[in-house]
């Protein structure tokens, strides 16, 4: 029967190591999901940034292309020439495109109270009216909004010297984003206003429209305003970092995109080196921890199954011992379904121990005794269990027999192997032993005291006959035999000693 390898020290070491390896994991990875939901946090802090950022930008670019158009609309020069005088060539040399400093990139188009455009930059004169029909129809709210803003003026009865409070260079403007022909473009509208109180105002404003198209030319002015690199068009709904630009009721007009380097990779980039070292030595005291758990476990495991192997072998012999042996074969007797086998109990005497130990002393016993259990160990594949009973007591169970008839070849081969001389310090010893043997057919009602009992009374049936022979049980024969049990034998002093050659003398 195998003996079972399990260890309960290696089982609480192992829930001990787990015990301690598992949170050191959950740490490590609730660290790691802490560190990304931080750096995440500081890219979408990053990125918010960027965006008013972006915004402020885009304001203070509108403002700036206001200024640019109010500088022209609230001259006194201009208003005359201009609103009074519709003077074609004035506006040529004042409003043209040679006129425009090289950071200009408006094109200004004057339009008259009757919403017509009389004058564009990009023409240098009165434009044609297909060409500026789309500009006018696109720029039609902020021109709106410029009217009403002069109706206000010019209804509050302060006239336009004083200006209104809040406008930028105390002139009215409107900016706003619009599409043109598809393309998006910032636009800024200025009614043109007396500088004076004394001066005659038109019910209606003519107005200077100023057209900055959305280019990369504006963006990059957009960009150093902002401080936010690499601004572009964006047309892919799937792009990062994509913001929109609206109009002033809050239609999307474009998109832009630009380049952006998460502060929180970099961040933790820089943190790498000393996350790594960390984690470094995490894993370093996680693996030291599972070397000296494994080691203990080792120790434990081979201490326990020390501890197991002493209390079920002899100690001289490596034999089982009578309590294992006792249990093993109960657990043969015991009914077991679908495990009906025929066994042989043998129990083995040594003939003339006694004789050994008088003569050679009790070392010539020990070998003997040593060389009889190698012997049986020899037969495993023959033997269940064997096991010194005690003295030169020895007990075996054989592995199940094919056919009952088996059981005399077993035991003769198991007393050939035993009776084979031994040799100690140049002395040969013959070696003799008694066996009795019992049929066991299993599962058995019978106890393992009956079985035994049987045994005995057989071996002492073999003695009797003379010793150096193997007898089975027979219920006639050893009915009426009353055999001592086991250990407590005594033997005849008239008995022949054991025989000792002198391996000289053979």
């Amino acid at each position: 029967m195998r003996e079972r390898d399990a260890s309960s020290g290696y089982t609480l070491v192992r829930w001990v190591g787990l015990a301690m390896g598992l949170p050191a994991l959950i740490a490590v990875a609730l660290l790691g999901k802490d560190t990304l939901m931080v750096v995440e946090r500081i890219n979408e802090d990053a990125i918010k940034r960027e965006t008013v950022a972006l915004e402020r930008g885009l304001k203070l670019l509108g403002e700036l292309n206001a200024s640019e158009v109010l500088s022209q609309a609230t001259r006194s020069e201009a208003f005359r020439n201009v609103v009074l005088a519709n003077r074609q060539d004035w506006m040529r040399a004042n409003f043209g495109s040679d006129a425009l400093s090289s950071e200009g990139v408006q094109q200004l188009v004057i339009v008259d109270p009757d919403g017509r455009a009389v004058f564009s930059s990009a023409d240098n004169a009165a434009p044609p009216p297909e060409q500026v029909a789309g500009l006018l129809a696109a720029a039609a709210r902020p021109m709106e909004r410029a009217r009403e803003l002069y109706r206000s003026a010019r209804a509050s009865g302060k006239g336009f010297g004083a200006r209104l409070p809040g406008a930028m260079t105390d002139g009215i403007y409107v900016n706003d984003i619009v599409e043109i022909d598809g393309y998006p473009a910032m636009v800024t509208v200025s009614p043109f206003t007396p500088s004076s109180e004394n001066q005659a105002t038109p019910h209606e404003p003519t107005l200077l429209l100023g057209v900055q198209p959305m280019t990369d030319r504006l963006l990059d002015r957009l960009e150093t305003l902002s401080h936010v690199a690499g601004l572009r068009h964006v047309t892919d709904p799937e792009a990062a970092h994509k913001h929109p630009i609206k109009d002033s009721e809050g239609r999307v007009v474009t998109h832009v995109t630009w380049d952006f380097s998460p502060p929180g990779y970099a961040i933790l980039r820089a943190a790498l080196p000393a996350i790594a070292l960390s984690l470094g030595l995490i894993a370093l005291m996680t693996l030291l921890a599972a070397f000296t758990i494994r080691r203990m476990t080792r120790r434990l495991a081979e201490s326990e199954q020390t501890a197991v192997y002493a209390s079920r072998h002899d100690t001289a012999t490596g034999l089982a011992n009578r309590g294992w042996f006792m249990r093993v074969f109960a657990d043969l007797l015991a009914p077991d379904e679908g495990r009906d086998a025929t066994y042989v109990v043998l129990l083995i005497d040594c003939d003339y121990f006694k004789s050994v130990n008088d003569t050679l002393g009790h070392a010539a016993g020990d070998a003997v005794l040593s060389a009889i259990a190698e012997r049986l160990k020899g037969l495993g594949r023959q033997i269940t269990i064997a096991a010194r009973l005690g003295g030169d007591e020895f007990a075996v169970v054989t592995t199940p027999l094919a056919r009952t008839d088996d059981a005399a070849l077993h035991v003769r081969d198991i007393e050939d192997a035993l009776t084979a001389s031994v040799l100690f310090e140049g002395y040969v010893v013959m070696v003799s032993v008694s066996i009795g043997a019992a049929v066991i057919e299993t599962p058995s009602t019978l106890s393992i005291d009956t079985w035994l009992a049987r045994a005995d009374m057989a071996l002492y049936r073999a003695k009797r006959d003379g010793r150096g022979c193997a007898r089975f049980y027979d219920i006639t024969a050893d009915s009426g035999e009353r055999p001592l049990p086991p250990g407590s034998r005594t033997r005849n002093p008239a008995d022949g000693r054991l025989k000792i050659t002198s391996e000289h003398a053979a």
